[in-house]
């Protein structure tokens, strides 16, 4: 067994358009994740949809001077926007113009990408390639449920657990692109924000504990996915459903199945995170750090 001294903890953020709430409380949500994030020492990659991002600057501002990284979301995380299926030219159109809005309003490179209802593909990850991305954090190797926006993904469950760099024409095997894919942990069921409102805070410790043990005898990094808005109430009217493909089972949202309190949701990551922090050696990196100095 070749026991590793760090454990890589990469807490990943999407900031998504959310209809269902106002400016003001998704604001107030990215402001209430950053503060629980300062609680615990975390630093994390917000994914943030590039059209919307005008109306986070003071926020965005906020999370940079804090050492956090911004990525990019896609543009407008509408249901076109299917990096999966996309013709080369739309996405190269889409993903020049994204980069350049957030470039513009963080004054950074951005280097670190997330495709909307995690969907990339090859295409996607030369394009990326093109605009200097370091990662990928758009695969969810072995994962297999019903939870997600990609219904069952056949490809994500032979994708490798560790990151690597993809095939030209695979965005799910190995090959020889400069650019990192860092898979989202999941051991059968994802390690997301969506399992802990699901089947609750002893059931994410136990896929913590699993993943952490799996880091220490591989190196592999711990990736974990929320949404800040997921701190906000829903006080708008949704006009407008996605189809199927895009957006996935309805049921997955459902109140019956999954917690929608906020403030039950706030603790239940407190506890969460705090959990984690009793472990050794773990140690709490941006997708741009990783790639950099993680690997």
């Amino acid at each position: 067994m070749n026991a590793h001294n760090d454990v890589p903890v990469i807490i990943t953020c999407d900031v998504d358009p959310t209809p269902e709430s106002t400016i003001s409380d998704k604001r107030d949500a990215l402001e209430k994740t950053s503060t629980l994030f300062d609680e615990f020492g975390i630093k994390s990659t917000f994914f943030v949809v590039a059209n919307i991002a005008k109306d986070y600057r003071p926020q965005i501002r906020d999370l940079l001077n804090k050492g956090h990284e911004i990525g990019c979301h896609g543009l407008s995380h509408d249901e076109n926007e299917e990096y999966n299926n996309l013709p080369e030219e739309t996405q190269r159109d889409y993903l020049t113009s994204a980069t350049k809005i957030l470039a513009d309003i963080t004054g950074q490179a951005v280097t670190s990408f997330r495709g909307p209802r995690v969907k990339t593909s090859h295409i996607t990850q030369q394009i990326l390639e093109e605009l200097h991305y370091k990662a990928d954090a758009s695969v969810c190797s072995q994962r297999l449920d019903l939870l997600s926006s990609n219904l069952i993904n056949t490809k994500w469950i032979f994708a490798p657990r560790l990151p690597y760099h993809p095939h030209h024409q695979n965005a799910f095997r190995r090959g020889e692109r400069n650019l990192w894919v860092v898979p989202v942990s999941a051991i059968v069921l994802p390690f997301v924000s969506g399992m802990l409102y699901t089947f609750g805070l002893t059931f994410t410790k136990l896929m913590f504990r699993l993943l952490y043990k799996e880091a220490r005898q591989t190196g592999k990094p711990i990736v974990y996915l929320l949404h800040p808005v997921e701190f906000a109430p829903k006080t708008v009217r949704r006009e407008k459903r996605y189809p199927l493909l895009v957006e996935g089972f309805r049921f997955r949202r459902s109140p019956l199945i999954f917690e929608q309190d906020i403030e039950r949701r706030h603790a239940a990551h407190e506890a969460l995170f705090s959990y984690m922090n009793s472990f050794e050696h773990i140690r709490y990196r941006t997708m741009l750090d990783y790639c950099k100095n993680g690997l």
